[in-house]
């Protein structure tokens, strides 16, 4: 499949799946992986975090908002980092912080 506006050669046909290594376990069926995938990039979002500012009378901004996907032990999280409240230091959006960060980590989305 290729991209609209896109000339150049597509790679799908060449790609190739790569054994498992030794120890680790068989990937997911695609319908529990689809799952997982629509789960995950729901959480990647400022919604939970505007939520949570606007739950506890904080201003409504995230800066700085940042996404980490854990992945580990059989679970899967997101975790969402960003500074919140006042007094908000910087002249730019990438480089507003404040004295507070919230950290919201999602249950296990597997």
């Amino acid at each position: 499949v290729k991209p609209a506006r896109h000339d150049g050669p597509c790679i799908d046909s060449l790609l190739q799946r790569l054994p498992l290594p030794e120890g680790c376990t068989d990937p997911m069926e695609p319908e529990l992986l689809e799952g997982l995938v629509r789960r995950v990039a729901a959480s990647i979002s400022v919604i939970p975090g505007m939520e949570a500012v606007m739950k506890n009378a904080l201003s409504p901004a995230l800066w700085q908002p940042s996404f980490i996907i854990c992945v580990g032990n059989g679970q899967v999280r997101v975790l969402t980092l960003a500074f919140v409240g006042d007094p908000v230091s910087g002249d730019r959006p990438s480089s507003k912080s404040t004295p507070f960060v919230l950290r919201l980590v999602t249950p296990d989305l597997v």
